[in-house]
């Protein structure tokens, strides 16, 4: 049997036909009609199976990206080179790429630093430097550090770029962002201890110290800037010198510096007729406190009354409530103008506490004279004295001889402690700008805590301390490379400020870090196509990135590869 098709009227018909032998010969002859064909349904289409399905190991992208935009904005990398090594814009393991993912691991994780290159391996850096693996190793940045700071031993003498690169970051960073029109820099500049481990380095020296550990030490001065607190300049010295003997130094090389002359603030202890003279020489302005050990000091503070009204009413603080007023009078060999504040709390809080010091030395004295009727007066005298100690210039005594009634007389010095409760809780500021109100004064000298806020993030989070270089040299670079993840923190701090206009983001700024380390970057590969994943992405730290300027920074991207 054999079905035919034939088309009619635009129609398949089927028709059935046999075959039969006629004659000796085989004939096809119509059996019958079976109808028109029905249309076939189309076949579905096989799924396509991919050739590949690869992913690569993924890193941490998304801190370490941020960090390395922000250092490539402000410049870190291209202004190390140049100023190392001549030229912008190298290629390989340049000192400006080196020391800048230095920096980055200072900021992110400082306890992986004798592991650095480990580190590095982990997160997107090397992509970011275009960089092999190869080319992080320790020799590499070792060899980075004594690009910016090395010895010549021909003339025994070390060659230290810091303090260039130092004042070109500063003008790139007012270049990006300058001060308000008419305005000047306001600086604060202070000195704090690094404790160390190395034993042969000549910087490191016993010193003071706030923790008063008994160990070598070098010392680290700061100039942050109020206007962004942003560090504009470092100084390492050797650790027995103190913040006195530094002045000359600092005022000596901010005539070098491309620093427009502003006003300097620096905290009571370091400041003299000398100081003052060669501030006012280099057309600064300085506003400082002044130590009550200076006898001009002492007679001004006593002879001042500051009245508690709303018109010398400055602010309260954390420790009590301010007043101030401006007084004239001799200070340093000529009349001048000063401000005298007090808090009022820690007035009150100390002349509380002398009376309870002096009023327990009474009565340790009346139960001596008692007990002591019997005792040889060399033996009373010691013991009068171990009880009163320091307070000797409060309190009267003598020792009667043998007999009857008391052995010890005694009687409080009314006049010296009227004297001392007259200074208790009082101070002197001395500004050279005397168009400055005591107010502003006050508050100006006050808010210099910021240098102090950047002390403590350099020895808490960034853990700078101890040192455990023993090369002078290389304790110059670590401790500029520390400062540099600093400029970092603090060009974070200033973005979230400044575009979020909201006041302390020191908190908000380690917290979306912290939310930004936990995202990884990860290459998958589907067929010919290349996908780029940010994993780990909250919604949040995506919000913080737009307002900040990078929107796109940690954005998924495809690819296509037809290599494979």
């Amino acid at each position: 049997m054999v079905i035919k098709r034939k088309k009619k009227n635009g129609r398949i018909y089927l028709e059935e036909y046999k075959s039969i032998r006629i004659d000796g010969k085989v004939k096809s002859v119509y059996v019958r009609s079976l109808g028109p064909e029905e249309p076939v349904a189309p076949s579905k289409p096989k799924p396509k199976t991919l050739d590949r399905l690869q992913h690569s190991r993924s890193h941490r992208a998304g801190a370490v990206t941020l960090l390395w935009e922000l250092a490539s904005q402000l410049g870190f990398v291209n202004i190390i080179d140049e100023i190392c090594c001549g030229e912008q814009n190298l290629e390989g393991p340049t000192p400006g790429k080196l020391l800048t993912a230095w920096a980055i691991n200072r900021v992110l994780d400082p306890m992986s630093n004798t592991m650095l290159e480990n580190w590095i391996l982990t997160t997107d850096l090397p992509r970011l430097m275009n960089l092999s693996p190869a080319d992080l190793t320790r020799n590499s940045f070792l060899t980075a550090m004594d690009f910016v700071c090395y010895e010549d031993k021909t003339i025994g003498q070390i060659h230290d770029f810091t303090q260039q690169i130092d004042d070109t970051l500063y003008q790139q960073r007012r270049k990006m962002h300058p001060l308000e029109a008419g305005e000047t820099e306001t600086v604060a500049y202070d000195l704090t201890s690094v404790l160390f481990f190395g034993v042969t380095c000549s910087l490191a020296e016993f010193g003071y110290n706030a923790k008063h550990v008994t160990r070598l030490q070098v010392n680290l001065a700061l100039l942050v800037s109020k206007f962004d607190k942003y560090p504009i300049s470092h100084f390492v010295y050797n650790g027995s010198r103190n913040s006195l003997s530094t002045i000359r130094n600092r005022v000596s090389q901010l005539k070098d510096t491309g620093i427009e002359p502003g006003t300097i603030i620096w905290d009571r202890g370091n400041v003299s007729k000398e100081h003052v003279n060669m501030i006012e020489s280099a057309g600064w302005k300085l506003i400082c406190g002044i130590p009550k050990t200076l006898k001009e000091v002492k007679n001004i503070i006593d002879s001042t009354d500051v009245p508690l009204n709303p018109s010398t009413f400055v602010h309260k603080s954390r420790t009590g409530h301010i007043y101030s007023i401006r007084t004239r009078d001799q200070l340093f060999g000529k009349e001048r103008s000063v401000v005298v504040y007090t808090n009022q709390e820690r007035r009150t809080s100390k002349i509380n506490a002398q009376n309870e010091v002096l009023a327990d030395i009474g009565q340790q004295l009346n139960a001596l004279s008692e007990e002591g009727k019997e005792w040889s007066e060399a033996h009373l005298h010691k013991a009068i004295d171990a009880i009163i100690g320091s307070w000797e210039d409060y309190v009267f005594t003598r020792v009667k001889r043998k007999g009857n009634g008391p052995r010890i007389e005694w009687k409080y010095k009314s006049q010296e402690i009227a004297a001392a409760e007259r200074s208790h809780g009082k101070y002197l500021l001395f500004s050279t700008d005397e168009s400055l109100s005591p107010d502003e004064v006050v508050k100006a000298y006050f808010g210099k805590d910021f240098v102090e806020k950047v002390f403590r993030t350099l020895k808490t989070s960034e853990e700078m301390e101890p040192v455990r270089h023993r090369l002078e040299r290389r304790v110059r670079v670590y401790i500029f490379v520390c400062v540099l993840a600093y400029r970092l923190l603090a060009d974070l701090q200033w973005r979230l400020q400044k575009l979020s206009e909201r006041k302390n983001v020191w908190k908000e700024a380690d917290a979306f870090l912290h939310d930004l380390e936990r995202v990884e970057r990860v290459q998958v590969r589907l067929g010919h196509q290349v996908k780029i994943l940010s994993l780990n992405l909250t919604g949040k730290s995506q919000r913080t990135l737009e307002m900040i300027g990078f929107k796109d920074m940690l954005k998924e991207t495809i690819e296509v590869d037809f290599k494979l």
